[in-house]
């Protein structure tokens, strides 16, 4: 996955993809080439010996404004790994996080 710098905005933080039961779990380099609406935000899942796409989750909203700059309106993931309970846990670069059933493809807000 390749995410460019602009000169507004330095690079996203790099979060390594992590691998449960045969399916890698990363953060898409663009939610809109896998028919979401936005660009940041989305998880995507893939087989982790083939690389074939099973699924992509909306994690969290992250509309930008087309009156702004959109690189510098784009919130990426901060961390992700399983939690315990075998949920998968995001944390934004906002501050915020999320937990994210992969069985159910579900998210809520984690406390």
């Amino acid at each position: 996955m390749m995410f460019e710098a602009s000169g507004d905005r330095i690079g996203p933080p790099e979060v390594p993809p992590v691998e449960r039961e045969g399916v890698r779990y990363a953060q898409a380099a663009d939610g809109r080439t896998l028919g979401h609406a936005q660009q940041c935000g989305v998880l995507e899942a893939t087989d982790a010996r083939t690389g074939a796409a099973l699924w992509s989750l909306v994690v969290y909203g992250n509309q930008a404004d087309p009156a702004l700059e959109a690189d510098v309106q784009w919130v990426y993931f901060q961390s992700m790994a399983f939690d315990g309970a075998g949920r998968l846990r995001i944390e934004n670069e906002d501050g915020q996080a999320f937990l994210v059933d992969v069985d159910t493809r579900t998210v809520k807000a984690a406390p």
